[in-house]
């Protein structure tokens, strides 16, 4: 058995160190699914030997099935992110899955990635553009693309004009720039990429997501460091019971033109 490498995380993570306590040993650490992964993966059009990234991959479910899916094509999928114990889980698992030659741990940051601008067929990201702001992260990411590259991810988006007031207040906090589908995709639209697609996240996703997330705080509960994180997470869990039909995370597939 090979030996797993050190992986970094990277000094600005270090605000962020409770989460990432509270999170380790998640599959997932955000809404998601493999049924929404390969639905959003079928949109996407590939060469016949794609170049693969995942930026802001956590411990790797999305990157691990990328590798199963598209295993007939042999093609080498970057996974980078900037916590290196998402990093080491995601070691751990492509080792057990036999997936090491596909799946290329990496620390890094997404914002700066040390990736050659036009080297992309394409970029996959779930629930981390929204670290860099929508037309920020468009337009960092689409300069990694080839042309006819395709960049799949999904981000928080408003689903109402006039969300609750609870929501509004929350999200103004988390997510200050989040944006409308329209507003979103007219914004993709102006940096030169092409919409091949788009669908919200079934509420199964971010319910499976909290299941995860509550059995964590059920573990780590009593941990005077963590109890402020544990309560920031239920108070997510109990917003979105109240309030989530106003927002979610889309799905989408984009084109550069």
């Amino acid at each position: 058995m090979n030996p797993r490498p050190p992986f970094p995380s990277m000094p600005f993570m270090e605000p962020f160190t409770p989460l990432l306590r509270l999170f380790q040993g998640m599959t997932r650490k955000g809404p998601g699914s493999e049924a929404s992964t390969l639905r959003a993966l079928a949109l996407c059009p590939l060469p016949p030997h794609p170049a693969v990234a995942d930026l802001g991959c956590g411990s790797g479910a999305s990157a691990l099935l990328l590798a199963r899916t598209l295993q007939p094509l042999q093609t080498p999928i970057l996974a980078l992110d900037a916590d290196g114990t998402a990093l080491d889980d995601l070691w751990e698992s492509a080792q057990a899955q036999g997936l090491l030659s596909q799946v290329k741990p990496c620390s890094g940051d997404m914002a700066n990635p040390d990736i050659p601008p036009g080297s992309l067929d394409l970029l996959w990201s779930e629930g981390s553009i929204g670290h860099l702001g929508w037309a920020e992260g468009l337009r960092i990411w689409r300069n990694l693309l080839r042309p006819g590259g395709v960049m799949a991810f999904t981000d928080a988006t408003w689903f109402e004009d006039n969300p609750p007031s609870e929501a509004r207040r929350a999200w103004g906090d988390w997510y200050p720039t989040m944006g409308t589908e329209e507003a979103n995709l007219r914004t993709a639209m102006d940096v030169g990429l092409d919409v091949l697609g788009h669908f919200r996240l079934p509420s199964q996703d971010w319910w499976d997501y909290f299941d995860q997330a509550e059995a964590r705080c059920q573990k780590c509960d009593g941990d005077e460091s963590l109890a402020e994180t544990i309560a920031g997470m239920r108070g997510e869990m109990n917003l979105y019971r109240h309030t989530g039909h106003s927002y979610g995370y889309v799905f989408y597939i984009l084109q550069k033109a």
